[in-house]
């Protein structure tokens, strides 16, 4: 694949069928440069992405403490978000994968099912790049690569030559996948903030905060997620997420938060909050921070 300053240029990958499970992966890449000639559709301005500032600040500094009362007040929000948040995890996958198509090496965290399926492109100058990404579909094995019937992912990404830009956005239309036994349909609009000028090459080990807008996600027939999510993949070294982790932002009465983390492999976990971090015991209800100690409802996680 050539190097791309402010040139227009299309890719169109072969759709190619994994080992481990036949992806239908094909992916149509444009680059446009805000510098330079006409692109497809005369499209010559970058887009402007939704400001997730707002959420950004919100996860960051959540503003209500931490104590008994407020751990009884989000039990039932806990386990309903933290139940919806499992399926949510093939949607980031889904999202990362079509992403690993902007750089010399597939990235996030599905990067061994995409190795090798195509090559990368590198984003030079300033400019925005759309992905669009034909959903796998439903079956075992995986149906024909097809737009109408499987739906379709579409993403764009502004750059600058100091990195991309901060909030990569788009949205699923009718997007079927099939992630182990359980079928999953997205459909709406999805943003995601991945900080100031990250190279593509920091994205793996960075955080990754999603926003889905006007989201619907049903998993086998079953409506899980109606109208919004909100949830933070936790990676690399940053100061407030807790790598290794997932991240949930929990409203309280009186416009307060908190931000529930938890690592779903082994259910571990706690709570950010304006009195600092606590970490739980979940089957045993107790919480601790800084040697105090908060009695909590045993969550069904």
């Amino acid at each position: 694949m050539p190097r791309l300053g402010s040139r227009y240029v299309r890719g169109v990958s072969s759709p190619t069928r994994s080992d481990s499970r036949r992806l239908a992966l094909a992916l149509t890449l444009t680059l446009a440069g805000t510098l330079g000639g006409a692109c497809a559709g005369d499209e010559r301005e970058k887009p402007r992405a939704p400001d997730l500032q707002p959420l950004v600040d919100a996860y960051a500094g959540p503003t209500r403490d931490f104590d008994a009362q407020a751990a009884a007040e989000v039990e039932e929000l806990v386990e309903r978000k933290v139940g919806a948040l499992v399926d949510m995890t093939g949607v980031a996958d889904l999202i990362e994968d079509a992403l690993g198509s902007l750089g010399e090496e597939p990235a996030g965290l599905t990067a061994g099912l995409t190795a090798g399926l195509r090559r990368g492109v590198v984003l030079e100058g300033e400019g925005f790049a759309r992905v669009t990404r034909i959903c796998s579909g439903h079956g075992t094995p995986a149906p024909p690569v097809d737009r109408d019937a499987n739906g379709v992912l579409e993403l764009t990404a502004g750059y600058t030559e100091d990195g991309l830009d901060p909030v990569i956005f788009g949205g699923a239309a009718a997007c079927k996948e099939q992630v182990g036994q359980r079928q999953l349909v997205v459909e709406g609009g999805i943003a995601l903030h991945i900080g100031d000028n990250l190279k593509l090459s920091d994205l793996p080990a960075s955080p990754v905060l999603f926003q889905l807008a006007g989201f619907a996600l049903s998993v086998d027939g079953t409506e899980r997620v109606a109208g919004g999510f909100d949830f933070q993949v936790c990676r690399g070294d940053a100061a407030s997420c807790v790598p290794g982790n997932f991240e949930l932002l929990l409203g309280l009465p009186g416009e307060r938060t908190l931000v529930f983390f938890i690592d779903l492999a082994d259910k571990s976990g706690g709570f950010r909050a304006a009195n600092g971090r606590w970490d739980c015991d979940f089957l045993a209800g107790t919480c601790q921070s800084g040697g105090a100690t908060v009695t909590i409802p045993v969550y069904q996680l």
